[in-house]
């Protein structure tokens, strides 16, 4: 899979086919397409497997913070940040090629996109007021982010992803917490 990713990442989706993905892992064509079949199974497996290893590391990182949820929201935003900056082909296939293949993988992307919703439930827990419609702000947060992330790979420059952490952590506190509280995360973790 991550070889998939490699080779989709140097030369497109389109590009792309198993044999070529074969020969750069050195193994027979038969091997690879004895898991999947297609560049888009493969394709569609291949995202699968990163997002839920990367929410299993973003959960990981929400487990050892206690407390302070303005604070675990950004540190588990910076984690996240931090994760898909470092694994650029993954993360360009996730938000770029995947979209790509329309209909095929709709299901795929509303379901990257509630597992990502799921963070945000503390979040809702602890506002203190009920949130207009919850799901209509989770999908204004994961799908702002994952905006971000896309523009960040279409424009090459997945590295500079935490440098959006700012922004982005100013957004997701703001809705839950206020602008203080926002403020206040963003001065208490520069400060470390």
């Amino acid at each position: 899979m991550a070889t998939f990713a490699a080779v989709v990442y140097d030369q497109g989706y389109e590009a792309t086919r198993l044999a070529d993905v074969a020969q750069r892992a050195g193994v027979p064509t038969e091997t690879v397409t004895a898991f999947w079949h297609s560049e888009a199974e493969c394709l569609l497996d291949t995202v699968q497997a990163a997002t839920q290893q990367s929410f299993s590391r973003l959960a990981e990182s929400f487990m050892h913070i206690d407390g302070d949820c303005p604070l675990v929201a950004h540190l588990a935003l910076a984690a996240m940040l931090r994760d898909m900056a470092g694994c650029p082909e993954m993360t360009f296939l996730a938000t770029v090629e995947l979209p790509r293949l329309g209909p095929l993988v709709q299901a795929q992307q509303q379901s990257m996109l509630d597992l990502f919703c799921e963070f945000l439930g503390p979040g809702f827990a602890a506002m203190g007021r009920p949130a207009p419609d919850p799901p209509t702000v989770s999908l204004c947060i994961g799908g702002g982010i994952e905006e971000v992330v896309r523009d960040h790979a279409l424009r090459g420059c997945l590295h500079e992803l935490p440098d959006a952490l700012p922004a982005i952590s100013y957004v997701c506190v703001c809705t839950f917490f206020g602008i203080d509280e926002a403020m206040r995360v963003s001065k208490v973790v520069d400060n470390h």
